[in-house]
Order: structure tokens, then C-alpha cells, then sequence
């Protein structure tokens, strides 16, 4: 509902994002924080983002947290097939 394969949303497009720089999608307009963060989207910082968006990177504006590991490591799995 956020974010789309390959077309923005609410939040980036997702394909692609397994190796990707956080906050580079050209044209979105991430928060200051997460463009700030310094972040290359690999499956633990996507892991870490997904437990706890705003423990990882404080003022983002990404709402949704993942507690369920086995879950997130789905999402991860998915994500990471996911080309650009």
C-alpha cells in the first residue's frame, strides 16, 4: 500500500533496494533523516530498519515496524529478488 515494485508510493519504489544507498531514489522525497542517515540498504540495516524504523533512524517518517523476525526475513528474501 506504501510502496510500490516499481513506482513510488507513499514510500520509494522498492525494486532495486537490496544494495541501495537509503534516501537515493531520484525524484522522492525522503525525510531529511534518512537522506541524512548515511545507510546502504543491505539485509541487516534493512532488517534493523524493519524492527524499529525510528530506533535506526530517528526521524524518519517510515511508521511501520516488523517484531516478527521470520516475517522480516521473508520481506528481506523478497525485497532481495526484487531487480532493478
Amino acid at each position: 500500500m506504501c510502496h510500490g515494485i516499481d513506482s513510488d508510493g507513499q514510500g520509494p519504489k522498492l525494486s532495486g533496494v537490496v544494495g541501495r544507498k537509503a534516501g537515493s531514489v531520484p525524484g522522492y522525497p525522503y525525510s531529511g533523516a534518512l537522506k541524512a542517515s548515511g545507510l546502504t540498504w543491505t539485509p541487516a540495516s534493512l532488517d534493523a530498519f524493519l524492527s524499529g524504523p525510528g530506533k535506526l533512524v530517528p526521524g524518519t517518517a517510515m511508521a511501520v515496524t516488523v517484531t516478527d523476525p521470520a516475517q522480516r526475513r521473508d520481506i528481506i528474501a523478497y525485497l532481495a529478488s526484487l531487480k532493478p
